[in-house]
Parts: C-alpha cells; structure tokens; sequence
C-alpha cells in the first residue's frame, strides 16, 4: 500500500505538469495569432509599443512551436521592428524560413547587412526569392557558400549586376557548377561574358556565343582580352622577383608567347618583359637591362633579333618601353646621335 499511495501521487505530478505546460503553449500560440493580427492592423501607438514587447518575448520563448507560430504569422507583416525581425530571421530553420522566405519587413540595406549572421539555410531561402534586393545578392555571393550562390545564379526572376557577377566569378571561378548554372543566364554584362568565355568549356562557350550573339572572332577576341585582365590582376602589384617566377611557370606551361609579352608591356609591366627577353635570349636580367634601356639601337635591335622577335613587334616593344621606361627609374633609350 505504501509502494502505491508514494508513486500515485508522483505521477499525477507529473501528468499535471505535462497537462498545464500543454496549455501555456497552447495559450501561447492563440496569442501568436492576436499579435499578428494587431501588428498587421495598427501602427505608431502607445498600445502597439506594448504588443511589440508582447511579440519580442514570444519570439525568445522555450517553445519552438510558440516560434514557430509566431514567425508564420508575422510573415505577411510589412512593418515590425527590426530587432524582432531579426530575431525571428536568425532563429533555426522551421523558424526563420518560412518569415525569410515572403517577409517583406526589412530593406534591401537591412537585409544585407544581416547576412552574415544568416546561416546558410536562410542564404539559400532569400535567393530563392523573385524580389531580392542587389545589396543581399551581393552580400550573399560576398560570404554564402557554393549551394546558396548556386540558386542565387539560377533564380531567372532576378538581375544579377555587374558587382556581384565579378564578385562571383572571384570566388568561384573554379566551379564548374556555378560557371555553368551562369552561362545559361541571358542577362550579363557583357564584361562578365567575355569572362566566361574564357573560363568554361567550349560547349559552355557556344552557349554564350548564341545567347550574346557574340561571333567567333569577337569570342576569341574576348578569350584574349580576358586572359590578359586576369594575368594582370596576378602581376600589378607582384615584385620583379615574382613576376619572373610567373613568366618561369608560364614557359613550361608552353603559354608563353610574343602576344603575350606585348600585352602586359602595354600595360606597364617592364619586369614581365625583361624576363620574357632573358629566357627567349638566353641572357640574365641584368644584361636584357642594359641593352634594353642603354639608349644604344644597335644594341637593342641585337636584343630583339636574340629573342626572336619581329621587326614590327621590336618597334611597338621601344615605344612601349619609351613610353613606360622613365617611371620605373632606369633611362629611357633615345636613339643615338
């Protein structure tokens, strides 16, 4: 009888406890309903401010469930303060997504700026969406993952800017995924394209070609105007010592060439010549120096021939270097009297 009479009264305890936790959150979720419902139906007012708070602390409440509601209720809410939203957007998935998924609470700025405390499901569910804003697809292609990136360059209902396409092809420009989900848009600057073009495959490239009406010779033309941006953004800032180390690399790689050589000439990039003209000649730096900006043509003309580089190039090469020689500190090569 005692075993008995002691649990008896222990497990209607604990039936009890269960029963009136049930009916707090079940208070909790009608009440859910009457804050949306308020929220929706008034604004700037003494008795909002009051339901506001009412709404902070059922969005901080134990009960997902109570979250939950909440979030799905405010979803359709135009006006909410930003930390309420926030809170509701930073939640776990089943909270944030569906109130990320139609809310319309934040501005573009606001919901950029939020991103990066947005886990990757929320990345995701905002670049699903047809009416994001260009601050949150930049913010997105800035710190999201591959997957979020991925539908953000497949969502067709939106226009993807110049920004965050550069951005994209920076990050990811080794993903064939994401290159490809790009080529098949139809609404990329033309800069991004020729970009593209040189960075898939051929068929990817025909794809282009079709979409931008790009020709074949406007294709390869974009090829090589493409490679050059992308091999000068690794030698602007690079030292000599680096810039031969890459011109090293590209000659195993047999991608060394005299067009090459003139294009990152015309850029300003001296060093690249120099160790261009050393390889081909067979000569060390300092010699292709001396020759190059000694100021004696003889001289000179030998250097090129030694390189094997043409008349016509030889003449573009003295312009470039007497265009570009006076700001690197050696002498700019004048013709002999």
């Amino acid at each position: 009888m005692s075993v008995f009479s002691a649990a008896g009264p222990l497990v209607m305890s604990r039936l009890g406890t269960v029963d009136v936790v049930n009916a707090a959150t079940l208070e909790k979720l009608v009440l859910t309903q009457r804050v949306s419902s308020f929220l929706a139906r008034h604004t700037d007012d003494e008795e909002r401010v009051a339901i506001e708070n009412v709404a902070r602390m059922l969005a901080q409440d134990m009960s997902i469930q109570v979250r939950e509601s909440l979030a799905f209720e405010l979803r359709s809410c135009k006006s909410l303060p930003f930390d309420l939203a926030a809170k509701i957007a930073t939640d776990v998935e089943s909270v944030a997504g569906p109130f990320l998924a139609s809310t319309e609470a934040f501005n573009d700025a606001e919901l950029a700026g939020l991103i990066p405390q947005l886990e990757e499901h929320a990345h995701v569910t905002l670049a699903r969406r047809s009416d994001i804003g260009i601050a949150t697809c930049h913010a997105i292609v800035t710190v999201g993952n591959e997957k979020p990136v991925s539908f953000l360059v497949r969502n067709n209902k939106i226009v993807l800017h110049e920004q965050t396409c550069s951005t994209i092809l920076n990050r990811f420009r080794g993903n064939e995924t994401i290159l490809q989900h790009m080529t098949k848009r139809v609404d990329l600057p033309l800069s991004i394209v020729e970009q593209l073009i040189l960075l898939v495959s051929a068929e990817y490239q025909d794809i282009l070609v079709k979409h931008y009406s790009v020709t074949e010779t406007v294709a390869q033309q974009a090829i090589k105007a493409a490679h050059g941006d992308i091999m000068w953004q690794h030698l602007e800032h690079a030292s000599p010592a680096q810039i031969h180390a890459y011109v090293i690399d590209l000659r195993k790689a047999r991608r060394l060439s005299h067009d090459v050589m003139i294009e990152m000439t015309s850029r300003g990039c001296l060093p690249f010549l120099e160790s261009v003209l050393a390889l081909e000649a067979g000569l060390t730096l300092g010699a292709v120096r001396e020759r190059l900006y000694g100021g004696n043509m003889v001289s000179f003309v030998g250097l090129m021939k030694e390189a094997n580089v043409s008349k016509a190039d030889a003449q573009r090469l003295r312009q470039m270097v007497l265009l570009h020689g006076g700001s690197s500190g050696w002498q700019a090569m004048k013709r002999p009297n």
